[in-house]
């Protein structure tokens, strides 16, 4: 009984926050609901150049999978970088990205996504990136609507 009296306290608790201390309030309702997100992306992949996909010094690929109804106008994706040694902040200033993607994704169209890492950097890498906390944030769609995971839930790394 105790234990149910705490864990009705704490989601009163975080349920009484509100969005301008920075709270989703789509977080219980994706929990509760176990909601699926509106794509599937594969395994993340740290390279150190790759022309096709547009960055020369260092950038991240993965593929994405639209499984909405809608037509994709943005994605933007919000992760952590490390040195592959030191395993520290690479760069002078902070290492937490939020970065939006422009681009056109059908409805149930797959797509290679490649995040250029060359305006953050001034000094190239030896080797690829560590990233950390890697997740979609936001998903815009081109009638204006928006998907959201401003906490993480679907991270995957």
């Amino acid at each position: 009984m105790k234990k149910i009296n705490i864990i009705i306290i704490i989601f009163l608790l975080i349920s009484s926050c509100t969005d301008n201390n920075n709270f989703n309030s789509n977080f219980f309702n994706n929990i509760l609901n176990k909601e699926s997100p509106p794509f599937t992306i594969t395994e993340l992949e740290s390279k150190l150049a790759d022309t096709l996909l547009d960055f020369t010094f260092a950038g991240i690929s993965y593929s994405f999978l639209n499984k909405s109804e809608k037509d994709v106008s943005s994605i933007t994706t919000s992760f952590m970088l490390f040195d592959a040694k030191t395993q520290s902040n690479p760069f002078i200033g902070s290492n937490i990205f939020e970065i939006k993607t422009l681009i056109s994704i059908s409805p149930r169209e797959n797509m290679e996504i490649g995040i250029s890492l060359d305006i953050f950097i001034y000094i190239a890498p030896s080797e690829p990136y560590l990233i950390d906390h890697f997740y979609i944030s936001e998903i815009e769609y081109a009638d204006g609507s928006i998907w959201r995971d401003k906490n993480g839930i679907y991270r995957i790394k």
